[in-house]
């Protein structure tokens, strides 16, 4: 009985331990802030869902519109299917206006990270994009959180008309 209950707990200690690798291949999950090149070479399903995605044309002339002092920051999971969906799609578009600065942070499942960025933004569901108004990041226009209402687009060019 012993023996079998100091496996369990050294089994547990290093499911524990493997659970807390940071992404250095495709298996593994990010932590922290990545870049779009990384998250795009490590994972490949972001990478399979950037490539496939493709804006329109009206979409295209909108978000070249978008003021040059907006910030984004964008919390999500490599781990989350919601996040395989939108963030992609979120990087694609912004392909078509370089002038917006983005933050990508990565979350673990308890949707935490070792900057507690996420933390101090109450963040509780992945993904969740915020939209500031400029980059010193004062005033948050927005979020958009798991999934926009009606796209990507559309979503955002509504936190300007309020």
């Amino acid at each position: 009985m012993k023996i079998l209950l100091l496996k369990l707990f050294t089994l547990t200690i290093f499911s524990m331990l493997g659970g807390s690798v940071n992404a250095n291949n495709s298996d593994d999950h990010a932590l922290g802030v990545i870049s779009e090149e990384k998250l795009l070479s490590d994972f490949s399903s972001f990478n399979e869902n950037f490539q496939q995605f493709n804006l329109n044309e009206q979409d295209r002339k909108m978000v070249a519109k978008w003021p040059d002092t907006l910030a984004i920051e964008v919390y999500f999971g490599t781990w989350c299917h919601d996040s395989e969906r939108e963030v992609p799609k979120l990087l694609k578009l912004l392909k078509v206006n370089s002038r917006i600065s983005t933050m990508l942070i990565a979350l673990d499942y308890q949707k935490q990270e070792p900057q507690q960025l996420a933390l101090s933004h109450n963040i509780k569901y992945t993904p969740t994009i915020i939209i500031y108004r400029d980059t010193s990041k004062t005033e948050e226009l927005g979020r958009i959180i798991e999934r926009p209402k009606k796209s990507l687009v559309a979503d955002i060019n509504e936190l300007f008309l309020l």
